[in-house]
């Protein structure tokens, strides 16, 4: 059936631009984590890989619609399992963060 989401799918975040509370530490990891994913990509054979603009936004304005927090999360994800110890505390802040901006909804400590 066309248009039918099943239960068990998150529901998209919303399409208003959210700019996700990051503090300096917690946009440094994120910087690094869409970095990584967007070299990932491009290595991989993309031309212009969405984490790109993802990265773009976090640099800039910081008002990421949800494709964008989606692949945030995804670049944050990645990045944790691998990083450097004092990446570690703010990279799963930013990761809070993020996920209560898809949620809509203030991040808990």
């Amino acid at each position: 059936m066309l248009g039918c989401v099943p239960s068990s799918v998150t529901p998209p975040a919303h399409d208003d631009p959210t700019a996700p509370d990051l503090g300096r530490e917690e946009a440094w990891v994120a910087h690094v984590a869409l970095l990584a994913a967007t070299e990932e990509a491009v290595e991989a054979g993309a031309e212009s890989p969405p984490e790109l603009d993802a990265l773009a936004t976090l640099e800039g304005d910081g008002l990421f619609d949800g494709d964008e927090l989606r692949l945030l999360r995804d670049a944050l994800v990645t990045y944790l399992g691998d990083a450097p110890l004092r990446d570690r505390a703010p990279g799963r802040a930013a990761l809070r963060s993020v996920n209560a901006a898809i949620r809509g909804r203030p991040p808990s400590a």
